[in-house]
């Protein structure tokens, strides 16, 4: 094996930094005029090394970042929008797009990568748990107003903005130690690593008592058994034995940690805001407004998620602030490029879970898909880092696998 020169060991060194950096959007970095979280220093610090990998940049990065700007550009241009947010989308979520799709073309850098989000997760799991210990009020580290950081009420958070924001990263962390836990080729290692995260992930996941984890577990978990099981016995015997021990985690789920949320109806109103808000995003794709409502414009929602709330007869209190799903929220304020532009990225998605093949591409093919699932139904902000990933996850590993 040739020795990595210093361009490959620096992209190392930024796809680790990156790995610990997605766990920590809560907090803002000090000392700047900018509310700029961990992750908006290192996009921008990211620059150098696209410039230094550009030459090997192929196809399937160009398509995703191609088709992003123009869905971008066409909607600045038509519908207008706020110039801050326009600037940290070309600035900051582009650029990490790019970065962290080079990052995980490179064998090093994503070996790096995925450790680093597997440490940020156990870190932020324990962080948690502490909290609901010791109380989260005294726990609370979170400095970035760019989020709304609104009381928990004895509901652990770590370092995200709240507790939904929190559970959708601890899907993801469980997706991708699942599949290096369960992929036959991981190392024994590297096996008993990934369980621990996952068990610690699952324990985070059940005391968080969060609706996310009713949506997005069940067909997550069957993803990533399909993905790494061979056709066998043993495999539809284990298939069958985790399907048992999803049900019992659900029930166990809803009978002990959430039967709280649901005496209070507070899990009935929350998902009813959540959908309200996903229906009035997907409005502009009927209303005619074939290029969104503007960069930034996330708080007209409100009109168009009372009108599908009453359609529906839908009860939650007060309007949603912003659309519910960063999927949707770019539908709704880029239009109809931006369906093409996502459409694209899934299809680069749906190529990698069919031809990744060792443990870490299968194990970060699932976290891309589970990216998909949380960003499409629980994270909300733009500024969220994780549920950009699965645009640029399959862009990397399929222009890892061309080079090779």
């Amino acid at each position: 094996m040739t020795r990595a020169g210093p361009e490959r060991r620096a992209l190392a060194l930024w796809a680790m930094a990156a790995g610990l950096a997605l766990w920590a959007p809560a907090v803002a970095v000090p000392g700047l005029p900018l509310p700029l979280q961990p992750m908006d220093v290192l996009a921008i610090l990211g620059w150098p090394l696209i410039a230094v990998f550009l030459p090997r940049v192929r196809a399937s990065l160009v398509l995703v970042l191609g088709s992003g700007a123009a869905s971008v550009g066409l909607s600045w241009a038509v519908s207008g929008g706020e110039a801050l947010i326009l600037g940290w989308t070309i600035g900051c979520a582009f650029p990490a797009v790019a970065a962290l799709a080079l990052a995980v073309a490179d064998p090093l850098a994503r070996s790096w990568f995925t450790r680093a989000v597997m440490a940020g997760a156990a870190a932020s799991a324990l962080l948690f748990l502490a909290q609901l210990a010791l109380g989260a009020e005294a726990l609370d580290f979170r400095t970035n107003p760019a989020f709304r950081l609104p009381p928990q009420h004895g509901r652990g958070f770590a370092l995200f903005p709240e507790v939904s924001t929190f559970a959708a990263h601890m899907l993801l962390a469980l997706a991708l130690g699942m599949a290096l836990a369960l992929h036959p080729g991981t190392g024994r290692r590297a096996r008993r690593a990934a369980a621990g995260v996952v068990l610690l992930c699952l324990c985070a996941l059940i005391l968080s008592r969060s609706t996310s984890v009713l949506v997005v577990l069940p067909p997550l978990a069957v993803l990533v058994l399909a993905r790494t099981s061979r056709a066998s016995v043993n495999a539809l015997v284990l298939a069958g034995l985790a399907s048992l021990a999803l049900a019992g985690l659900i029930a166990l789920f809803l009978q002990s940690v959430y039967a709280e949320r649901l005496e209070t109806d507070a899990a009935t109103r929350s998902a009813a805001m959540r959908l309200a808000s996903i229906l009035g995003g997907l409005s502009p794709l009927v209303d005619g407004q074939v290029f969104g409502v503007g960069i930034g414009n996330n708080a007209l929602v409100r009109f168009p998620a009372f009108e599908a709330a009453r359609a529906l007869g839908l009860s939650f209190g007060r309007l949603p602030e912003g659309v519910n799903a960063q999927i949707v929220g770019r539908i709704f304020e880029e239009g109809w490029p931006a369906v093409v532009h996502l459409c694209a990225a899934g299809w680069l998605l749906a190529l990698v879970l069919a031809r990744a093949r060792g443990p870490v591409p299968v194990a970060l093919a699932c976290l891309a898909a589970a990216s998909l699932m949380t960003a499409g139904a629980v994270v909300g902000y733009r500024g969220i880092y994780a549920a950009w990933l699965w645009l640029a996850l399959p862009a990397g590993l399929l222009s890892g696998g061309q080079r090779a």
